[in-house]
């Protein structure tokens, strides 16, 4: 029997509005439930990164709150993770992103 490979990948969403700490904290908590009820997907780190003022009004706000959380899923799970971001109505924005492991650049010294 062959072994799934997992493979790593970031998440990033936008909540629209300038959340007060609890509703920020409710809103990661639902999504990493969300996301950790499947076998095929595991929630690695959580971070509520910042409230900013958005580029441009999206959905009638003007700012919203950042969140990234790395996640380890297997890639055809990926369809899954889109659908629920695009059912829940506080996520205005979403981008999922493959975790690369990059080697250091290595400069030439002259």
């Amino acid at each position: 029997m062959q072994e799934l490979k997992l493979k790593k990948y970031e998440l990033m969403w936008i909540v629209g509005g300038n959340l007060e700490d609890s509703i920020a904290d409710e809103s990661m908590n639902r999504i990493r439930e969300l996301l950790s009820n499947s076998d095929e997907s595991k929630v690695l780190t959580t971070s509520l990164w910042a409230r900013r003022k958005l580029a441009y009004p999206i959905e009638n706000f003007e700012e919203g709150t950042y969140f990234i959380f790395d996640l380890e899923c297997l890639p055809a799970s990926i369809i899954k993770i889109e659908n629920i971001l695009k059912n829940d109505s506080q996520v205005i924005r979403h981008l999922i992103t493959v975790k690369e492991n990059f080697k250091p650049y290595k400069v030439k010294t002259k």
